[in-house]
């Protein structure tokens, strides 16, 4: 957006590549009144958002030409699909893709976009990779560029306005974390994040006065999977709510359905809590049809497993 409006952009990537954790989101975006819900006929002014806060209230205000910007500038918009998802009622409302992950789709397809327009118009675009920025640059108040450090070693600085695109810290456990200074309880439990969200434009962010707000409000997802032989694992492979969505069922110990599978995520968690584990996702081969991708994936990778009859799966549930 910065470069429709005729800004020169420096893209300052501490990776080797972009993308980020993004690239990973396997679900997609929910976006209420958006053009794939009402070309599908179906009415959603977000009404159940609205009271969730100011971030919320943004999505449902401007969520829906933000996304239609974004795919129609990506050229991803035949790739979209309209999926109903956990935490959402009855309302299709997330926007995925037909296949593959939709934050790869997403996020790769602007890296392609970026990369032709770094490579035509180099004075309009650089993009600096395995650079991590070290210190904000401020006068005062203001900040006036950035302090970064190149992967050779080499120190530079840029000047000129800053935007941080980075936020995720639940990657990071250890003392003096962002994730532990904030929400200390969360701590103990294993994450689905992995070593790139560690908090650091935060801090960064911080070093200068600038605010920040619900760093401890964090959310426990219900459907990180315990892979084989790595119980104790601190990293957990999460699997899409794209697969509750097309009907999967979460099941006890005991092979009984405990809590209502569209539910948000602290609901399905609050009743985890209440409930005895090992806990199974299971979706029947006709439902899976529509996230076959996801769920070969997931098969693929030993994160799920395909039995022939619900016999078999009872077989070795021992119930």
């Amino acid at each position: 957006e910065l470069l429709e409006r005729g800004c020169n952009v420096t893209i300052v990537e501490k990776e080797s590549n972009l993308g980020g954790n993004s690239s990973k989101a396997t679900t997609g975006i929910a976006a209420p009144g958006s053009s794939i819900q009402k070309a599908a006929g179906v009415t959603d002014f977000g009404s159940d958002l609205t009271g969730e806060g100011g971030a919320a209230e943004a999505l449902v205000k401007n969520g829906p030409k933000d996304v239609e910007w974004l795919t129609t500038t990506l050229g991803v918009s035949s790739e979209l699909v309209l999926r109903l998802t956990p935490g959402h009622g009855n309302t299709p409302r997330t926007i995925g893709t037909k296949t593959h992950f939709p934050g790869a789709v997403i996020t790769y397809a602007a890296i392609h976009v970026l990369g032709q327009v770094a490579q035509g118009k180099p004075d309009r675009l650089q993009i600096i990779s395995s650079a991590r920025v070290t210190k904000l640059l401020n006068v005062g108040p203001k900040v006036i560029g950035v302090e970064l450090t190149r992967e050779s070693g080499a120190v530079e600085s840029l000047k000129g306005p800053v935007v941080i695109t980075a936020g995720g810290y639940a990657g990071a456990c250890e003392r003096g974390s962002v994730l532990a200074k904030h929400a200390p309880g969360m701590v103990k439990f294993p994450t689905t994040n992995d070593e790139r969200a560690n908090g650091d434009s935060i801090t960064l962010g911080q070093a200068v006065g600038a605010g920040t707000a619900n760093l401890d409000k964090i959310e426990l997802t219900p459907t990180a999977a315990v892979l084989p032989g790595q119980a104790d694992a601190q990293f957990k492979v999460v699997v899409s709510d794209a697969i509750s969505g097309a009907g999967a069922k979460v099941l006890d110990a005991g092979g009984k359905r405990f809590c209502n599978e569209m539910a948000s995520s602290k609901e399905r968690v609050d009743a985890m809590a209440k409930s005895k584990g090992p806990f199974r996702l299971v979706i029947k081969a006709k439902q899976a049809q529509s996230v076959q991708w996801l769920v070969d994936f997931y098969t693929q990778r030993k994160v799920m497993k395909k039995y022939s009859s619900a016999r078999e799966l009872a077989s070795e549930m021992r119930v």
